[in-house]
């Protein structure tokens, strides 16, 4: 009985020390993942901080993140694509999207009112409805933080976006370069006799080339030169356009057409032109029969794409050739300021760096070299881009491409906005057709600029 007893007593202690030495094991255990846990979350590894290993996690799913840029273009999806294809692949991490429309009042209004918010904006019809709608970033800010260069941009183009805005905040990166050359048929000159003309013309030249080129050959009535239907459309301002001056005072829109000589100047210039029987037509209907690509018209002063969009065909080209725009002796080398409608940044994009880069990227010397060979004029000043000009487009063999790009464009030292309401290029016609004398006319235009500014300035404008 007494050993048994022992036995009992002996089972008891040795099963008492087991759960002891279980129990104390088993809260060590949790002591020691409790204390993990708070190292990893309160008190962070010196050599790997966990929060920064976070944030190295965040930015690494960032990178791998696509950012999309839509942007609004109007030309639909074809002719985006050649603008736009290889851009993606310069940016990885970006990828861009068609917003089929235009950025004028109503269309940006519809897309505001759905929410779609385009994040890039090409305003080839101008930017007073991006202005209306205070839907423009400006540049300067996003320039400076990516380091962007503007020096090789065409110093003309940037004078002029910074200039229409009151702060002279750049508000749009160009696309294409619009400006200006000569060209003229060789078939023409050689029906009258006549040397082709070369690339140091002045404006008075141009004038005896003209007379000289018109006349009645064969029974077809042949006319020196085309500046524009009837030779009043924006082409006819050419020459004034050279002189860089305003039509009214950019702060009071006071008309300054009056007081401006160079305008009175380059009027005494068009007066030359309209006094040479047959080189045009007033009448719409005797003017449809003869122009410059039905080779009845033996020079025609447009800008470099016209062989392209207004003729296109190579074997209409072939005996085309171009020189350099026309010059004033004073300015002999000055051709008119360039112009490229803008791209712009919506101010309500919520990838305003992303957009720039893309914007950054297509005036890049290889993009634009791109866009160069297929006619687009680059706006770089880069002469490597010129040369490739035209490179993959037929009507342009034979041409001298460097014509296009040897005058140096004036750059604009001040706009006024008021200079939209003297409608000169339109009042040309009523002009050549008068027996007003050059100030009369001056005085005629300004009264009716004059009411226009007014009534523009009473609707805030």
């Amino acid at each position: 009985m007494k050993l048994n007893r022992a036995l009992v007593l002996l089972f008891v202690f040795i099963l008492s020390i087991s759960m002891l030495l279980s129990g104390c094991s088993t809260d060590d255990g949790g002591k020691q993942e409790d204390t993990a846990d708070s190292v990893s979350v309160d008190t962070p590894s010196t050599d790997t901080p966990s929060t920064d290993a976070k944030t190295e996690d965040e930015q690494t799913v960032s990178t791998d993140e696509v950012t999309t840029i839509k942007i609004l273009y109007p030309w639909g999806q074809d002719a985006f694509d050649k603008l736009f294809k290889d851009i993606d692949e310069k940016l990885p991490n970006i990828t861009i999207e068609l917003v089929d429309s235009q950025a004028q009042l109503e269309p940006l209004q519809e897309l505001n009112a759905k929410q779609i918010v385009p994040d890039v904006m090409y305003a080839n019809w101008g930017i007073d409805a991006l202005q209306e709608l205070d839907m423009i970033e400006p540049l300067d800010e996003l320039v400076e933080k990516h380091q962007f260069d503007l020096s090789g941009i065409d110093p003309s183009i940037i004078a002029y976006w910074r200039l229409v805005d009151s702060e002279g905040r750049l508000l749009g990166m160009p696309t294409a370069s619009d400006n200006y050359a000569m060209y003229y048929n060789k078939e023409v000159f050689d029906l009258f006799g006549v040397p082709y003309p070369t690339g140091d013309l002045t404006w008075d030249d141009m004038v005896d080339l003209a007379k000289k080129l018109t006349g009645e050959r064969d029974g077809i009535q042949y006319h020196g030169l085309e500046m524009g239907p009837g030779f009043a459309g924006t082409e006819a301002t050419v020459p004034l356009k050279q002189l860089n001056v305003n039509l009214t005072d950019p702060e009071t829109g006071e008309v300054l057409i009056t007081k401006e000589p160079a305008v009175t100047k380059y009027l005494e210039l068009m007066k030359k032109f309209y006094s040479i029987p047959g080189i045009y037509s007033s009448d719409p209907e005797v003017r449809k029969d003869y122009s410059f690509q039905n080779k009845n018209v033996a020079m025609i002063v447009s800008w470099p794409g016209y062989i392209k969009w207004g003729v296109g065909d190579p074997e209409v080209t072939k005996n085309f050739h171009n020189v350099p725009v026309p010059v004033w002796p004073e300015l002999p080398n000055i051709a008119p300021p360039s112009f490229s409608h803008p791209f712009i940044i919506n101010k309500y994009s919520e990838h305003k760096d992303e957009a720039f880069k893309v914007l950054a990227e297509y005036v890049s010397p290889e993009h634009q070299t791109k866009l160069a060979r297929i006619g687009d004029r680059p706006v770089l000043t880069d002469r490597k881009v010129y040369e490739e000009f035209g490179a993959e487009l037929d009507v342009y063999d034979g041409k001298d491409i460097n014509a296009y790009f040897s005058r140096e464009p004036a750059v604009p030292k001040t706009i006024s906005k008021w200079d939209k309401y003297v409608d000169l290029s339109g009042s040309l016609m009523k002009f050549s057709e008068s027996d007003m004398n050059i100030p009369e006319f001056l005085r005629v235009l300004q009264e009716e600029s004059e009411a226009k500014i007014k009534d523009a300035m009473a609707k805030g404008q």
